[in-house]
């Protein structure tokens, strides 16, 4: 979800142009960002009540030396950071927003007219690739295409009704997505579609939908989907649903959008990015060692191979990076790994001489190009393996394997075990990668202080008009300017007044809104740094709050804090966790429709399985995921708070029947918006929670602000923030 047309991981040339001040403190970063002595153990009580008095001694010195703060700074060039903002003073700029409806006539009449080839009477068009990915490439944005919704969540169902004669083709279409994306779907879908709001009681489920379509239709009874596009549990369900009520279910491994967007010369092109091996110092485990893992484990299976499909999956299994998906440093390919050897198909297109000479330094990879896996798969599994000729052969496949994978392989002779192996091993975060975690936070609490800083300045002192746009050009900006920087991990979310309660809005270069300083402003952006990937929103004021707003904000602010100090036992069910978010909007009569936290990767995509607060899944040590409740009041104001937190064991506290205790070490950051913080509503242990953390930021960052950035707006914005409640 990034600003640049292109999608590309890479910041654009402007905004890696840093400005000499910033420059000059890269090698001083780097330097620091690499000591070994990050782990700081939380405050005592009494070093906080020192350390406050001390910065609260500072700040008050700081207000009297710059007193005429917005006349020192009236002419100071390097605050632009040679970044161009839009010049909206004359208002020939200003947009007010509107999200546009797609007119999908014309593609829905093109796709039913191969369907009536086929003979296929509803069309299933998921939003994933093969890979099941959650972001796609634009030429595997299908049901984006057919329906004109952009969200990155949803499924659409297109039928072909008894009425349609070769001069008039008629049917029906409908689109499914969950609460995220409900007002966006409603603004973006024209009359031909109808929406399934997911969860919502009175409305049938999308499965649901498909099988009453079908059932009713006298055309065909045949429902098709590419099965490379769905998980093998729904395709089963699918089968035997029809089998039940005597329809058919007929999968067709050409896609029929594919086709359409063929025949109306709408293709998109796709370059392939070159691959790059990511370092030891930041990977930990070398791929050899990962590969040697897995092999052991897959012989206590008696498993003979592993079937590798997720993207993110395959780039930790071989510490590779790539950008073939925009802000997912992945690349397209499949691997098969047995007990012998790694097959992995990939496009030779994205392997220079550098990458070839890694990959040869892992042991038994082979490569073959990427349009041969389905055509190689089940000669590849039919290989002998260190078993004895009278047992069947297991192989391992993720959960969330395709219908069309579990399709080709032969079940005569083999024994299929559904387990996310990899991905499980990839949610536990090696020391590296913890580290990684931490140096990326700390670069990304600078580069948020500098941007909120910015934009109250720009708003607030200097009167200036921005909009939604420029400020995301900009937050993107204060990040690029840091070491190892990659790129954005998703398309920044700025939001200001009504579009914060619109949960995944973003603004593009042409459709943007201003920023009322008068409304909340809410910004959920992150960062891909080589060190690791960040997630944060804070929701901000720059005037006056409404009493309203400031309630419902320290409701968000308590529930992300009884998450994220919690303690519990090893082995607790994340769907525990979802409840402590919850309860204080629940208590009100108010909730969310969007998940309380996801796992993130290591320089890989920001939403990271199998890991989800609220799904039945342990937590376990080392788990690093985000804690982001909210509130979101239709039409005038959305709130979320988001951080990434880690999970560690509280050796404070004794073993209980064998099992440690587990807490989260709070790795982001920011401040919260002080005038958006109710104090009556808080706990006394929420408030010293926060005074101590409002503390360790300032121990942390303004050090670096100060002697590297003399960033002295972001100080003066830092210190205010993080006065004692």
């Amino acid at each position: 979800m990034c600003f640049k047309a292109s999608g590309s991981l890479d910041a654009s040339e402007k905004l890696k142009k840093s400005n000499e001040r910033s420059t000059s403190c890269l090698t001083s970063l780097s330097s620091y960002f690499f000591k070994t002595n990050s782990n700081k153990q939380a405050l005592t009580s009494s070093v906080v009540k020192h350390h406050n008095e001390q910065a609260q001694l500072k700040y008050e010195r700081f207000l009297a030396e710059y007193e005429d703060y917005q006349l020192e700074y009236e002419d100071d060039n390097f605050l632009d950071d040679q970044v161009t903002l839009h010049n909206l003073s004359d208002g020939n700029s200003k947009k007010d927003i509107k999200i546009e409806t797609f007119d999908s006539t014309k593609r829905l009449k093109e796709l039913r007219k191969i369907m009536i080839q086929y003979g296929i009477g509803v069309y299933i068009i998921p939003s994933e690739d093969e890979h099941l990915s959650e972001y796609t490439s634009p030429k595997d944005r299908k049901r984006e295409y057919i329906s004109g919704f952009t969200g990155s969540a949803g499924i659409a169902i297109v039928t072909v009704t008894s009425s349609s004669t070769s001069s008039t083709i008629e049917g029906e279409a409908a689109l499914s997505t969950d609460g995220r994306y409900y007002l966006q779907a409603e603004q973006q879908l024209d009359d031909n579609w109808t929406l399934l709001k997911q969860t919502v009681p009175s409305v049938p489920s999308w499965q649901s939908w498909t099988i009453e379509k079908a059932l009713k239709n006298s055309f065909s009874k045949k429902i098709s989907v590419d099965p490379k596009l769905i998980s093998f549990n729904l395709g089963n369900w699918f089968e035997k649903k029809c089998q039940e009520l005597n329809l058919v279910f007929e999968p067709k491994m050409e896609n029929l959008i594919d086709l359409v967007w063929s025949n109306n010369g709408e293709a998109p092109s796709f370059e392939d990015s070159i691959v790059y091996e990511l370092p030891l110092k930041y990977t930990g485990i070398h791929a050899n060692d990962k590969i040697a893992k897995i092999r052991s484990i897959l012989k206590e299976n008696k498993c003979h191979s592993l079937v590798v499909t997720a993207l993110d999956d395959i780039a930790w299994l071989l510490n590779l990076r790539a950008n073939d998906i925009p802000y997912n440093p992945v690349f397209f390919s499949y691997v098969i790994l047995t007990i012998n050897d790694v097959f992995c198909y990939i496009n030779d297109k994205k392997i220079d001489s550098e990458a070839s000479n890694y990959l040869s330094q892992i042991d038994g990879l082979s490569l073959a190009p990427y349009e041969k896996f389905w055509e190689e798969l089940p000669a590849k599994l039919l290989l002998s393996s260190s078993l004895t000729p009278s047992e069947k052969k297991k192989i391992m496949l993720p959960k969330n394997a395709t219908y069309a994978l579990f399709s080709n392989i032969p079940t005569v002779s083999n024994e299929i075990i559904n387990k996310d192996l990899i991905s499980e091993l990839k949610a536990i975060k090696n020391e590296a990668e913890i580290e990684g975690a931490r140096r990326a936070q700390f670069k990304d609490g600078i580069a948020l202080a500098r941007f909120f800083a910015w934009l109250e300045y720009q708003l607030i002192f200097k009167g200036e008009t921005i909009d939604e746009w420029t400020a995301a050009e900009k937050n993107e900006y204060y990040r690029s300017v840091l070491p190892n920087f990659k790129g954005l991990s998703f398309d920044t979310i700025s939001s200001s007044g009504k579009n914060a309660a619109i949960i995944h809005y973003s603004p593009t270069k042409d459709n943007f809104d201003i920023i009322n300083p008068r409304e909340i402003y809410l910004c959920d952006s992150g960062g891909h740094y080589l060190d690791g990937t960040t997630d944060i929103t804070r929701t901000l004021h720059f005037g006056k709050p409404t009493k309203e707003q400031v309630t419902n904000y320290t409701l968000v602010l308590k529930g992300h804090l009884g998450l994220c100090m919690e303690i519990f036992p090893e082995g607790t069910n994340s769907a525990a966790m979802d409840i402590l978010a919850r309860t204080p909007l629940w208590k009100q009569g108010l909730n969310y429709n969007h998940g309380t936290g996801h796992g993130i990767g290591s320089f890989l995509c920001v939403h990271e399985g199998p890991i989800y607060i609220g799904r039945n899944i342990e937590l376990k040590k080392n788990h690093f995921i985000s804690d982001e409740p909210g509130f979101y009041k239709d039409g005038e104001y959305g709130i979320r708070l988001e951080s990434d937190i880690l999970c560690c064991e509280d050796k404070s506290k004794q073993k209980f029947n064998e099992k440690a205790f587990l807490k989260f070490d709070y790795l982001t950051k920011v401040p919260f918006c002080r005038k958006l913080i109710d104090k009556k509503l808080l706990s006394d242990e929420e408030i010293n929670w926060l005074n101590a953390y409002n503390a360790q930021l300032r121990e942390d960052l303004i050090p670096f602000l100060e002697q590297e950035f003399n960033d002295i707006r972001a100080v003066r914005w830092l210190l205010r923030e993080t006065q004692p409640l």
